[in-house]
């Protein structure tokens, strides 16, 4: 996306917030050492967007560091035969529900069975996704999504010049996506409040009106619509 991912750090929250959002020590520290690598000194302002998540670590001993606990996933089997699995990550989603399923299975007393899903393909593979350009993102669904183009001219005017996103992609993300809110969109089915907060900000507008259209929403319903993504998205706006 034309875009530099500048991280992580890793600190120990006590206060749980719904919508974390970085320090400013944190910020400062990965600034100061992206510099070392950049051929301009980045500061505050040329940041797009800062973002924050939570993440459950597994800790057996109730180590404070955080950055020396492990990203292994752990299975514990309670004396009632629940199974259950905490930690873990993305990349390893699959061999986290195989080794959960086997652990149940042996628990059951059911007969082993080899994973069916060992060498499946995921929702969106293709096999040369380049030739889709800028909808290779969708994988496979970029095919569909360029003949859902062919429907209105209008779906493929772009949201924003900064950004390559397009107005059929709105469409395609309330008709086949579940796309009910500016966050979803802006957010989840694409990237744009991670990749340029203030960009996305912009294009709130464009992008409730084709969602209201679409599920024929109100006025009302788009008022508040951007008025709440307004507030989410400056909180990824360093100094806001």
């Amino acid at each position: 996306h034309n875009r530099i991912i500048v991280g992580t750090t890793d600190t120990p929250v006590d206060n749980i917030l719904q919508e974390p959002v970085p320090f400013d020590e944190e910020i400062s520290f990965l600034l100061e050492h992206a510099a070392r690598y950049l051929t301009k000194d980045p500061k505050v302002d040329d940041i797009l967007s800062a973002f924050a998540g939570l993440r459950p670590l597994v800790s057996v001993d109730h180590n404070k560091n955080t950055a020396t606990i492990s990203r292994d996933h752990t299975i514990h089997i309670s004396d009632s035969g629940l199974v259950t699995i905490a930690g873990g990550k993305w990349t390893t989603y699959r061999k986290m529900a195989e080794e959960t399923i086997d652990h149940a299975a042996l628990l059951a007393g059911l007969e082993h069975k080899d994973s069916l899903t060992k060498d499946l393909n995921i929702h969106g593979y293709h096999h040369n996704i380049s030739k889709l350009d800028d909808l290779r993102i969708y994988g496979s669904d970029g095919i569909n999504i360029k003949k859902l183009f062919g429907e209105d001219h209008s779906y493929t005017e772009r949201l924003h010049p900064r950004m390559a996103i397009y107005s059929g992609e709105v469409i395609w993300a309330v008709r086949y996506e579940m796309a009910r809110t500016l966050e979803d969109f802006l957010s989840r089915r694409t990237r744009a409040l991670l990749l340029d907060a203030k960009t996305s900000i912009e294009m709130a507008e464009k992008v409730a009106a084709l969602i209201a259209k679409e599920l024929n929403y109100d006025h009302s319903w788009k008022e508040k619509q951007i008025d709440k993504y307004i507030r989410l998205a400056e909180r990824y706006i360093p100094g806001k």
